[in-house]
């Protein structure tokens, strides 16, 4: 009866788990299940196989933006990150470096009574838009901020940048790169 008892004791502690293994029982049991996969067919892979390189860049601008003419690009001239260099702080392009999905998002602030309407365009083709808007509010009421994300699908060379949408590039509140971004990463 003793020994049912210790085989039943042992099968419910192997079972539920409370007791942890050893640093030795896991690399027993990684050991022993890769020893399955392997005869199964599954390849070993490192966990960054596939993508090696960050690419990713966080970019301001610095000095206000007032009346951009239709669809002129919005240039976020500073870079306080710019891993695989693929954002030019002169043109405002990102050009991706390879095939892949990116996600971007871009932030801008306007004043009471104006606007700055933007949107962000792979190879010349509008794909979302960010609107700005402070007509309506009271003077004196504070500055009106917006933010917009796009998960986009690129080819690598293809464009990304932001520009004002149609006419409406009124006025943008950037001062010295404190509240107008657009950044971006490859998930």
């Amino acid at each position: 009866m003793k020994s049912v008892l210790v085989l039943l004791l042992f099968l419910i502690t192997d079972v539920s788990g409370s007791v942890p293994d050893t640093p030795q029982q896991v690399v027993t049991k990684y050991n022993n299940y890769k020893t399955i996969c392997t005869g199964l067919g599954y390849k070993a892979t490192q966990c960054n196989g596939e993508q090696t390189k960050v690419i990713g860049f966080q970019s301001s601008r610095k000095g206000d933006l007032v009346n951009l003419k239709t669809s002129e690009t919005v240039i976020f001239n500073q870079a306080s990150l710019n891993k695989g260099s693929a954002y030019d702080t002169t043109t405002g392009e990102f050009t991706a470096p390879t095939d892949g999905v990116y996600s971007f998002s871009w932030t801008t602030m306007s004043e009471t009574e104006k606007y700055f309407i933007t949107e962000i365009v792979l190879n010349s083709s509008p794909v979302a838009y960010n609107f700005t808007d402070g007509r309506g509010r009271t003077k004196n009421a504070g500055n009106v901020m917006s933010s917009s994300n796009a998960i986009i699908e690129m080819r690598k060379g293809d464009k990304v940048w932001i520009r004002a949408h149609d006419k409406y590039g009124q006025f943008a509140r950037c001062v010295n790169g404190q509240w107008c971004f657009f950044s971006g990463f490859k998930l």
